[in-house]
């Protein structure tokens, strides 16, 4: 069973893998007695994000900018849905703990987002088998692309960007000024990989954006993300 759930009771962990002007359009989490781990769907206004609660209590992701969508299926149980999510690599991912009005409701907010931020429009398809329950398939087509993405990331902005450091604190982290380098922009090293020592929690916040900038840009490799991302984890107060 899903609810609907404002931002701001979302677990922090998941809040920092917002972007600047990403808003979340519609929140789903499982909170049926039978869960004892979290469970969020959600579909922003940039990608539909998946989440799902660890052993050591942090959240394992799936994101899917809307470019790498290739479609998603919605199968009418009973009572609870199926839904698959299939990537355009031709991965699946499979939810089934939706009620089927929330599954509806969650295709319905990613027409829409898509539409408005696609060149090309998104089909949704309903249909009704006669032995089994109603089906809906969105499709994206062939030709859709996204008025304000270059790739399978959201845009780059300065409000994206972590701070750059005052030239002397910069030169104190290792006096290495390697530049990660994104397509308009230019992260310094020293950003995203500080000195050990004492970071305040606006900071770690920050470089943890700057990181995720990064890794979806293709900058990063999956095993240097998750690396670079585990100590500022540590450092963050949650």
């Amino acid at each position: 069973m899903g609810e609907d759930v404002a931002g701001s009771s979302m677990p922090l962990d998941i809040l920092n893998t917002f972007y600047s002007g990403e808003n979340p359009l519609c929140v789903m989490q499982n909170l049926s007695e039978d869960q004892n781990r979290r469970k969020i769907i959600i579909v922003s206004n940039q990608r539909l994000m998946y989440f799902e609660e660890n052993a050591t209590g942090m959240y394992d992701e799936t994101l899917y900018a809307f470019a790498r969508i290739d479609s998603v299926i919605f199968h009418e149980g009973k009572k609870s849905s199926e839904l698959k999510i299939v990537d355009t690599d031709g991965s699946i991912l499979k939810i089934g703990w939706l009620l089927n009005e929330e599954a509806q409701r969650v295709l319905l907010t990613l027409q829409s987002a898509m539409n408005d931020l696609g060149t090309a429009m998104v089909s949704l398809d309903r249909r009704k088998p006669m032995f089994s329950g109603e089906e809906w398939i969105l499709k994206k087509p062939l030709d859709y692309l996204t008025k304000t993405v270059k790739s399978d990331a959201p845009p780059m902005t300065e409000s994206y960007i972590a701070p750059i450091l005052p030239k002397d604190e910069a030169e104190d982290c290792d006096g290495s000024q390697e530049l990660f380098e994104g397509e308009d922009d230019v992260i310094p090293a020293s950003v995203i990989q500080p000195k050990d020592g004492e970071m305040d929690q606006a900071t770690v916040r920050e470089c943890l954006k700057a990181l995720r900038i990064l890794y979806d840009n293709q900058v990063l490799t999956e095993e240097q993300y998750r690396k670079l991302r585990l100590p500022l984890l540590e450092k963050l107060d949650i």
